[in-house]
């Protein structure tokens, strides 16, 4: 009975009673019948000699028989067979080749395609923006999404409606990119963890009205209305809120400290017992962790805002090591690439009018951001490699438009002022100093034509300008309000700045070329204008001035370099005797500039300017080695004109051993760099004066203060080279 039963079980489909045709159908995968139907795939259980000799198998690996029969060497087993699925159809094979050009363009595959736009794409060959699920990305002509297109025409044409989808496994699907933000300690857990940091309800709102009431630079990226909403939002379900608006809001709060412990540090002492700085990180981790679990790798809505703040965050505490503030800008405009901020919004079809909006302010501000940082360091910056079209901001207040806009109202006039009227024109300005220092940065000698062409848009750039953000004489602003005579000074700063800077080569040039003329009076009557700013602004900022409750931020807008470069292109000027020979060839200041500039102008112009370093030095690091370097000049320079020196005080900056000091004051600092001529047929040897001092004398211009402690610094120093106005 036993060897019936076995024999039934492993006898053939076909009925034939033969162990072996059994196994070689099996094997073979012949499941097809008579009527043309599959049939199921019968799995061989039995060993190999069991089968044979049809006796029942216990399965095991030696099966008892075998053991029994000494043979447990033979005792093997037919492997299971591959189930072999039927050929796919076109369409099967052109959705599979989508699926895998989606994962190219995507690692998280959440890309969705529906809102592309072909229309338009096909009108604007160079890109489109599309919308993922958790996501936004800019996809340009190169790239594999170009060829989704027709694939959707041929999968449109193989389509077969009866046939299921199948289920496309992602090896990358559970493979997050790897994050960095710098300085991010204090990791929380979980997001209980990281909504704990929050303080209380009351502190919150005054952190945050504090920083909207700064006159930050950063503050036109946020939209108010729609922030507050956001942030009620908030308040009633914080676990469901995106983690990159957690991260914009903790940076809000944390700049919010930063201002407050300039304004009203007694509220902070209220507050809390942690110093304002430790507060300050605390925030900032927590806006940086949020960043990262939000992987700001693939930016979406509000990545941009809260990463912008972040670098900004950096910026302003980190003095120590702006190369921090450098690797942050440029992985902030390579995020902006990757969201398509460099096209205009309307080259792209599918962005609102509030998003198109939102995104050239961000733009323009992430552009100036990664200049000023790559100008300090002396680096090119990112956006030099960049072909950008995008406009400047509309002139709107953000009570003119919300996300519910279908077209943006008419800008408001250019005399009428309102949020965005600094930022725009400061934007304007600093697009013709972009053009400067990429010049500045070329690996070819410019010709005289190209540098009078730059120095035509400069000039067209301030020229647009309107009248209510250019700079008066303090005696005609009585009655304007103090943040715009601030902003007059630093919009008129960066237009000086880029005078100097673009024509500062030829004031060293040997022998002068009176064709150069033009360029040597620009870069003298910049840096005069430049030293009579610092001036005028340090008086008003005293107590007593029209500015004297300002005065933090003024501070804050003062560019070391800046006034270091105009202090050493006058003193350039005065030591050179064959500029001022009577009736020379080379005296280019009495055929060029007013009779009023003479050499006793020029010295007087340098002694004030040495007053306000000394002023700003005491007990100040920066400012002491700067006021240093001013007076050596100073002193040398009257000791070559025979002027008595002995009313220049000896406080401030020593000299080192080494003779750093002296040796910059004595105008040693040769360079290699080229002269431009008209014919621009080679470069020839010139001087080349680097005033760039944060860059060419690092042991000078350094602070030694590493511990940023936000609390022990003086308004005068509470960040190095942020340039709160006339730089950002």
């Amino acid at each position: 009975m036993q060897r019936k039963d076995e024999n039934m079980s492993n006898s053939s489909p076909s009925g034939s009673g033969s162990g072996e045709h059994a196994s070689s159908g099996e094997a073979t995968g012949e499941n097809t019948g008579l009527n043309g139907h599959s049939k199921r795939t019968r799995v061989l259980l039995s060993c190999a000699p069991c089968r044979n000799s049809k006796l029942k198998c216990d399965r095991a690996t030696p099966c008892g028989q075998c053991l029994r029969k000494g043979r447990p060497d033979g005792c093997l087993y037919a492997p299971r067979p591959e189930k072999q699925k039927p050929g796919k159809s076109m369409a099967s094979r052109l959705k599979k080749l989508e699926s895998m050009v989606r994962g190219m363009i995507d690692t998280e595959g959440s890309t969705h395609m529906a809102s592309i736009n072909k229309k338009a794409a096909q009108q604007d060959p160079g890109g489109v923006v599309v919308h993922g699920e958790r996501n936004i990305s800019y996809v340009g002509g190169t790239h594999f999404m170009a060829i989704l297109e027709d694939i959707e025409d041929l999968k449109s044409y193989f389509d077969d409606p009866n046939e299921d989808e199948e289920e496309t496994h992602d090896p990358y699907e559970n493979m997050g990119p790897t994050e960095l933000i710098m300085v991010s300690r204090n990791v929380p857990k979980n997001i209980e963890d990281l909504l704990a940091i929050l303080p209380e309800k009351p502190i919150i709102i005054r952190l945050m009205n504090r920083y909207f009431n700064s006159n930050s630079p950063s503050q036109h990226i946020i939209h108010v209305p729609t922030f507050l909403k956001e942030y009620n939002d908030f308040c009633e379900n914080p676990h469901g809120t995106p983690l990159h608006w957690i991260a914009l809001f903790y940076m809000v709060l944390a700049l919010g400290i930063f201002f407050s412990s300039f304004s009203a540090p007694q509220e902070l002492e209220s507050d809390s017992p942690v110093p304002a700085m430790d507060r300050f990180k605390q925030y900032r981790g927590a806006a940086g962790w949020a960043l990262i679990w939000g992987k700001y790798s693939q930016p979406g809505p509000y990545t941009l805002e809260a990463f912008l703040l972040y670098l900004e965050g950096d910026f302003v505490t980190n003095r120590a090591n702006r190369m921090n503030s450098y690797l942050l800008s440029s992985v902030l405009i390579r995020l902006m690439l990757k969201m398509g901020l460099h096209r205009d919004p309307s080259k792209l079809s599918n962005i609102t009018p509030f998003d198109g909006q939102m995104r050239r302010r961000m733009w323009n501000l992430a552009v100036q951001l990664d200049l000023l940082v790559s100008f300090n360091l002396g680096l090119p910056s990112m956006t030099h490699a960049v072909e950008s079209d995008t406009e400047l901001p509309t002139n709107l207040m953000d009570t003119d438009f919300s996300k519910d806009t279908k077209e943006l109202p008419p800008a408001r006039p250019s005399s009428h002022y309102t949020l965005l009227t600094y930022p725009i024109n400061k934007a304007r300005v600093s697009r013709a100093f972009f053009l400067v220092v990429e010049q500045a940065h070329s690996l070819n000698v410019p010709s005289y034509a190209n540098v009078m062409k730059v120095d035509a848009q400069i000039q067209e750039a301030w020229n647009d300008v309107p009248d209510i953000v250019k700079m008066k004489p303090l005696e005609q602003c009585v009655m304007d309000p103090p943040v715009q005579v601030i902003q007059r000074f630093g919009i008129a700063a960066i237009h000086q700045k880029s005078r100097c800077v673009h024509h500062r080569r030829y004031i060293v040039e040997e022998p002068p070329v009176r064709e150069h003329d033009y360029s040597r009076r620009v870069c003298l009557e910049a840096a005069l204008a430049l030293l009579d700013y610092q001036v005028t602004m340090h008086e008003a900022s005293k107590p007593g001035g029209m500015l004297t409750q300002n005065g933090w931020f003024i501070a804050a807008l003062v560019a070391l370099n800046d006034f270091l470069l105009a202090d050493m292109i006058v003193v350039l000027v005065l030591q050179n005797d064959k500029y001022w020979e009577a009736a020379g060839e080379y005296n280019w200041i009495a055929r060029c500039m007013p009779s009023t500039v003479t050499r006793g102008e020029l010295l007087r112009s340098l002694r004030r300017s040495h007053t306000v370093w000394k002023d700003m030095a005491s007990g100040r690091t920066e400012f002491a080695k700067a006021e240093g370097v001013v007076r050596v000049m100073l002193r040398r320079v009257q000791a070559h004109l025979g002027v008595e020196t002995d009313d220049i005080e000896t406080t401030g900056a020593k000299t080192s051993g080494s003779g750093d000091i002296a040796s910059i004051a004595g105008l040693t600092i040769d360079g290699s760099g080229p002269s431009t001529s008209s014919s621009g047929n080679g470069p020839e040897a010139e001087r080349f004066v680097d005033v760039d001092f944060g860059t060419t004398a690092p042991d000078l211009m350094a602070t030694d203060d590493t511990t940023c402690q936000m609390e022990s610094d003086p308004p005068w120093l509470m960040q190095n080279n942020y340039d709160w106005v006339s730089s950002l």
